[in-house]
């Protein structure tokens, strides 16, 4: 979703993240820490704003003695600790396996995307938590947008209107380096032998497009033995640059040497991925070279 000059009100945020506020809810009647809570939602939240997978619907509505909303907590919680902390994930946890069934089983959702991009991720989430993560877990808010809500429902109150607190404008502020508003994430479909390197993906772009000079560079994980190259992220020379070269799409497939190459931008936690009050995530579209 692009930038507009259109003025969001925290209670359109509200109302946009109300599925957020839902499944805290529920993590925390499990029980569960209010840290603890915040963290896993704040991580749930990355991912929905960032990589456009839908996970807090199925949260949401899963019960609270729900072996799975267990195993979402536990996964989300251990993740956010080594995101932010650099602590190490027990091993039966490496595999996130409820968290990657959650996105759907995603071309990039897995572990070992997150320890390639584990500073990018930590800083999305600290975003995420110093902006709309605040107003989800402000109980003082939400107490305020139920009774406005039943003012209007029961007719308590002529013409009710919602107090100042909720009619504020809602402005996001980002720690966000400006590499990553001009950065994309990669990913190589399942093939088995030869990968594109980052120098095919350079050379596709820049040469086989006829874009010219447009990437600073190619990034790709260096995996374990035995496992291929998953994923990369490409650093262009410039925002407007990236969009183009992405013809104005959010993700796309492309054909590198070859290979079917899933290219997402990387929308960087910004107001405009904030407000959910829009479309996050166009589906990809077919590209070819």
């Amino acid at each position: 979703m692009r930038m507009t000059n259109k003025v969001v009100r925290v209670m359109e945020v509200l109302n946009a993240r109300d599925t957020a506020r839902q499944a805290y809810q529920l993590v925390l009647a499990r029980p569960t820490e209010l840290e603890v809570a915040k963290n896993v939602i704040c991580l749930l939240l990355w991912l929905e704003t960032i990589m456009g997978v839908e996970v807090l619907d199925h949260v949401a509505a899963m019960a609270p003695a729900d072996i799975s909303l267990t195993l979402v907590v536990t996964e989300a919680s251990a993740l956010s600790s080594y995101i932010l902390h650099g602590h190490r994930l027990p091993a039966p946890l490496e595999g996130i396996p409820t968290i990657v069934a959650l996105c759907g089983g995603g071309r990039l959702v897995d572990f070992r995307f997150f320890k390639f991009h584990k500073d990018l991720v930590a800083r999305g989430v600290a975003v995420i938590r110093d902006n709309v993560g605040a107003l989800v877990f402000d109980d003082s808010l939400h107490a305020m947008l139920r009774r406005f809500e039943d003012d209007v429902r029961l007719l308590l109150t002529p013409r009710p209107l919602p107090a100042p607190e909720l009619m504020a404008p809602f402005v996001a502020t980002t720690r966000t380096p400006p590499e990553d508003s001009r950065s994309a994430f990669v990913a190589f479909l399942e093939c088995h032998g030869h990968r594109p390197s980052s120098q095919d993906i350079v050379n596709y772009f820049e040469q086989t497009l006829g874009f010219g000079r447009c990437i600073e560079r190619v990034e790709t994980e260096r995996p374990g033995a035995g496992q291929a190259t998953k994923r990369g992220i490409i650093v262009f020379m410039s925002a407007e640059l990236r969009d183009e070269v992405m013809f104005q799409e959010t993700a796309a497939f492309f054909r590198v040497d070859g290979h079917d190459t899933w290219v997402q931008l990387y929308e960087k936690s910004g107001r405009a991925s904030y407000t959910g009050c829009g479309e996050l995530f166009k589906m990809p579209s077919i590209i070819t070279g």
